[in-house]
């Protein structure tokens, strides 16, 4: 059986790349995740979904008729039992984002886990039946302006070795 691979670049693809993040999260807020992994380098609170139209009021009732950014998708993943992990880059332009999840943490706990790293590089975002990976940082430039390439993996052995790989060299580091 084949899995579809998808294969985006920036800034030409910006409004797919938006997209892209806007139905995975949509997904996962649908159908969640066990554990959701965010691996950035830099990381924004950036606007995820679009609600301006409250097309989303059947997943969130609660949620304004305007973007909605990372942190409240985040808190709205914890209330349905996914656990989140992270891992940053020590920067200056990340203790925003880091803020906002020491808020959640403080009403989720250790269902919200993050590391800070001092050289880290990497980029992906990590489902239970999906892995995106490549240049892109979570920030408004990464999905908007830089010239960026991302990878969309849909394949369960691909899935697999990622989580094992993310298992192996972040969990135990976590806080």
């Amino acid at each position: 059986m084949a899995h579809p691979t998808r294969d985006l670049h920036g800034p030409a693809q910006a409004r797919s790349v938006r997209d892209l993040f806007q139905t995975l999260f949509a997904a996962e807020l649908l159908s969640p995740s066990r554990k959701l992994w965010l691996f950035f380098a830099w990381i924004s609170d950036v606007e995820i979904l679009d609600n301006s139209a409250r097309r989303f009021a059947a997943i969130e009732p609660d949620w304004p008729a305007a973007p909605i950014r990372l942190s409240q998708v985040l808190g709205a993943l914890l209330a349905r039992g996914t656990s989140v992990r992270l891992v940053i880059r020590e920067h200056g332009h990340n203790e925003f984002f880091i803020g906002r999840l020491r808020t959640l943490r403080d009403r989720y706990g250790d269902q919200l886990k993050w590391v800070v790293e001092k050289d880290f590089h990497a980029k992906g975002l990590l489902g239970d039946d999906y892995f995106l990976s490549g240049s892109m940082n979570l920030t408004f430039s990464g999905i908007s302006v830089n010239g960026e390439h991302l990878v969309l993996r849909t394949d369960p052995a691909a899935i697999a070795e990622q989580a094992e790989q993310l298992e192996f060299q972040w969990e135990g580091r976590m806080s």
